[in-house]
């Protein structure tokens, strides 16, 4: 999440698939970038939405319970608070169906 420049990359990014069975959470795929030496799939946060509630609130539990084990080094100690945000928020516009 960061204005676009040129050259310039995101210091989290977020890949998502939701489907929904009216107001619960039918599937879902999450992934990160920026967050680790690798894209990080988010099985957890994956495993916490699956039939859940569609409300931010649930997002940001799912992002918890994904980083509750995560150990982000000094100078990234802020990456796994932004990635929780950038999750809920992502989920938010895919929920409601409004593009990015």
């Amino acid at each position: 999440m960061r204005d676009r420049a040129s050259y310039a990359f995101a210091l989290v990014s977020v890949a998502a698939v939701l489907e929904l069975d009216g107001d619960r959470i039918r599937h879902v795929r999450i992934a990160f970038g920026g967050v680790a030496h690798k894209p990080w799939r988010a099985t957890r946060a994956e495993a916490a939405l699956l039939g859940a509630p569609v409300t931010r609130q649930a997002f940001l539990d799912a992002a918890a319970a994904e980083f509750a084990d995560a150990r982000p080094l000094r100078d990234n100690a802020f990456k796994p608070a932004l990635a929780s945000r950038t999750l809920a928020a992502v989920l938010e516009e895919l929920s409601t169906g409004v593009a990015a």
